[in-house]
């Protein structure tokens, strides 16, 4: 025996895929990608049925509140938040349910019309979507935008109304590849 220290042990070498993507993102890229989906099935039923567009908007807002509740949770056991982001989501969309629910005895006085109180749901849906966005996945303000071109798109000209089937496949293919640009810089950051 010699009184020399014995050498450390290198650190055990962790294989991961290459360009491997968090799976945190994956879940809110799955959500966002939800969104955009229903979103786009909405763009459909107003150029359709413009009588049943407001309802499908209104419906929406509980919907994409349970899937940004889903995402906060599935951050949260990840260890990327805690129950605060829970609670901030629920309340958040709560908060958004409630305006649109006010917004709607607005429309019981006939001091506004059914389809603009569906453009009013579409409003606070994507101004949802976009502070879900800044609080929560930076995927969901993507989502807020694509809605608020669909409304401009809707209450402005109408037959540019395919331009945001577009926009959202343009989108969803920008979310693809930021994490795919992600995945690459954080698998050649690592040692």
């Amino acid at each position: 025996m010699s009184n020399q220290p014995a050498e450390p042990l290198p650190p055990p070498k962790i294989e991961t895929a290459p360009y491997s993507i968090p799976r945190s993102w994956k879940v809110g890229m799955t959500v966002a990608s939800v969104m955009v989906f229903l979103a786009l099935l909405g763009v459909g039923l107003t150029t359709t049925n413009r009588a049943i567009a407001p309802k499908y908007w209104m419906c929406l807002v509980p919907v994409f509140g349970l899937l940004c509740v889903i995402a906060a949770w599935y951050r949260a056991k990840q260890g990327e938040g805690g129950r605060v982001e829970i609670v901030r989501q629920i309340v958040h969309w709560l908060a958004i349910g409630a305006f649109l629910a006010l917004d709607f005895y607005i429309r019981g006085t006939g001091e506004e019309t059914g389809v603009a109180a569906g453009y009013n749901a579409l409003l606070l849906l994507a101004l949802g979507c976009f502070l879900a966005g800044v609080h929560l996945e930076w995927l969901f303000a993507l989502v807020g935008l694509l809605l608020v071109g669909t409304l401009i798109v809707v209450v402005k000209a109408d037959q540019y109304l395919w331009l945001v089937v577009v926009a959202a496949i343009a989108i969803v293919a920008a979310m693809f590849g930021a994490m795919r640009f992600m995945a690459r810089r954080r698998s050649v950051t690592r040692p």
